[in-house]
């Protein structure tokens, strides 16, 4: 896999991470209104992460910047930033990507706010807003009544066990260093066109295509939202192993079998399909994915991994 696919995947892990850090109106009523504010504060802080799946658990602390559209995320001394369609990662000259098009697809019907109740984090006061889906609670959030900013968050499957958990450890509703990353004019950008999404259907179990990308090597980048959640799906010519999907776990649904690799913000899978690889990066709750995956292309029978894997497992 090239450079530029290899960093379009970590980017599109890095936006799903930073659904966690929306902001919203304490006044608002309706999930569509805390989802439509949600890129507007400004603040900056060290959030934490916890993604469970399986029997496997996944934790990180990240310094989070948040000025407008413009998101900065900080890790062990690499700084990746997003915002208005273009991509720039700190310290790599070559490593920015820039987008000719963007776009936001609205919250699905199956999410309503069931409650919006005053509470106090960090010292602040906050509004935490129950959503609800067929009438079982699927995430909570947490927002500072002052600058709309998201001081934590809960995810939760579809059996009501906690899935994703995300708390802003300390809080500043100063940003600092993202300005200073937007007056850096030594990074340079590749430019990614809109391009057609093939046989990727434009909905799939409830989640709408609103962009799609080539690649290198004639692969394409889809990405897929209900408002709430999100997921992209990487599609390359051929098969191709991604070498770090080498210790991965398998996922089985219905019968067919996916690579799979946890990190604390979303699930990675890949599978090999008609001649085809797909790399699939997202933040929908495991039974989302899994109604996903049943209306996706199916991994073929004669996928590799599942040949090794049957003849070590049976």
């Amino acid at each position: 896999m090239k450079r530029l696919l290899v960093r379009s995947l970590l980017i599109a892990a890095l936006a799903m991470v930073l659904v966690g850090a929306a902001a919203t109106s304490a006044l608002a009523v309706e999930l569509e209104d805390y989802l439509t504010e949600a890129g507007e504060a400004s603040f900056a802080g060290r959030q934490a992460t916890l993604c469970n799946y399986g029997d496997r658990s996944e934790f990180s602390v990240v310094t989070v910047e948040h000025a407008g559209a413009l998101v900065m995320v900080e890790d062990a001394g690499s700084s990746q930033m997003v915002g208005g369609g273009r991509y720039s990662v700190a310290g790599d000259a070559a490593a920015g990507i820039a987008l000719s098009d963007w776009s936001s697809g609205n919250t699905a019907d199956r999410y309503v706010t069931a409650s919006a109740d005053p509470e106090t984090r960090l010292g602040r006061d906050v509004v935490v807003v129950t959503v609800e889906e067929d009438e079982a609670v699927r995430a909570r959030l947490w927002f500072d009544d002052e600058t709309g900013a998201a001081l934590g968050s809960e995810v939760y499957d579809g059996s009501g066990e906690l899935y994703r958990l995300s708390w802003m450890l300390d809080f500043d509703p100063n940003p600092r260093k993202i300005f200073t990353m937007m007056r850096d004019q030594g990074s340079t950008y590749d430019v990614v066109v809109a391009a057609d999404a093939g046989d990727l259907a434009d909905t799939v179990a409830g989640y709408m295509r609103v962009d799609s990308y080539a690649g290198p090597d004639e692969s394409v980048h889809a990405f897929y939202t209900d408002g709430l959640f999100s997921f992209s799906i990487f599609l390359i010519d051929g098969q191709f192993e991604a070498e770090s999907f080498s210790d991965a776990g398998v996922m089985r649904v219905d019968g067919a079998q996916y690579r799979w690799l946890l990190t604390p913000s979303d699930l990675w899978l890949h599978w090999v399909g008609d001649g085809e690889t797909y790399v699939l990066v997202g933040d929908l709750p495991p039974d989302h994915l899994e109604g996903v995956l049943r209306e996706l292309p199916l991994p073929s029978q004669g996928n590799i991994f599942s040949r090794i894997w049957q003849g070590l497992f049976g």
